[in-house]
């Protein structure tokens, strides 16, 4: 299947460099085609890209940049990336076998009135899709129940009037596609199906937004080590490994059950949470990432018409 990517930002870099790490096999993609108004500006991050890495696509033959606004969609994924500003400039046509989108803010109805396809798989992203490890929340709706058995042809037409027969017809594929789109998305990061576009949204706030908080938090503690008399480089290097250990421990433990099991009575660490339940630390953090999902939420209602 070829991929074709409408966008060249950041978070388009992020799922590319993801891909370009797994087989054209695993990903179910075999040449991969970028693009939009000026696709070149990505050329020398890319070319930087495959000089580090190895990679089974090949400049120029499996990635192609194209300088065009006409997006033939036919038998393709496509994958929306560009800003959801954006979406209205670009003409596609024809009719997509799956298409992703990571805009936030626009919404499946939205995604439909633009683009024709078998699949729509809506996508909750974050940056940290350049190393593997996004945390993707994933909508997915299968746009193929008539479709694929008006498609079928004379040896199943037999099969229209039985729906026990159409229900098996619909689960042989589903299995399938349900695999294509996991390994897409599992390129970059992991894969949790959430089921309705709120769930979805309300994501923003646990993984598309949430690691500029975490870093926020990561820069407080950097700055609280060099105040205290650490180097710089010191403070950065044992905030890194304490946030790596911390994801380690939320596998089996619950953050409440982490604050409990380092805080002694009257100990320094009780100390520092006394301060922040006074100021409303965790509170202030919650309501700052609700305002995230507000706003995505205001984005989509003010382009309704």
């Amino acid at each position: 299947m070829e991929l074709t990517i409408i966008g060249y930002g950041n978070m388009a870099k992020a799922i590319l460099q993801g891909l370009l790490q797994k087989s054209k096999t695993h990903v179910n993609i075999q040449k991969i085609r970028i693009v939009g108004r000026n696709p070149h500006k990505i050329e020398s991050w890319l070319e930087s890209l495959l000089a580090k890495q190895q990679c089974e696509f090949i400049r120029d033959k499996d990635i192609i940049l194209q300088k065009t606004l006409q997006v033939q969609c036919d038998k393709r994924a496509i994958l929306l990336a560009c800003k959801p500003y954006n979406l209205r400039d670009f003409s596609f046509n024809g009719h997509a076998q799956i298409l992703y989108s990571v805009l936030a803010g626009i919404g499946l109805e939205e995604l439909k009135s633009h683009i024709s396809s078998d699949h729509y798989v809506m996508i909750m992203p974050n940056i940290c899709a350049a190393i593997g490890l996004s945390s993707n929340a994933v909508l997915w709706q299968n746009n193929t129940k008539t479709q694929s058995i008006q498609k079928a042809g004379e040896v199943l037409d037999s099969l229209i009037g039985q729906n026990a027969n159409i229900h098996y017809i619909d689960k042989m594929q589903e299995p399938k596609m349900k695999t294509i789109i996991e390994n897409f998305i599992t390129s970059f990061g992991n894969c949790i199906f959430v089921q309705n576009e709120q769930e979805l949204h309300a994501s923003i706030a646990t993984n598309g937004s949430s690691p500029a908080i975490l870093a926020l938090v990561a820069q407080a503690i950097i700055n609280a080590g060099v105040c205290s008399g650490l180097h710089l480089e010191t403070s950065k290097q044992l905030v890194q490994k304490s946030f790596e250990g911390i994801a380690q421990l939320l596998n089996t433990k619950t953050p409440q059950e982490i604050k409990d099991s380092i805080t002694s009575p009257n100990g320094t660490t009780a100390k520092a949470l006394l301060h922040c339940d006074e100021h409303a630390i965790q509170g202030n953090i919650t309501r700052a990432l609700l305002k995230a999902v507000e706003k995505a939420h205001s984005k989509q209602d003010s382009d309704k018409p």
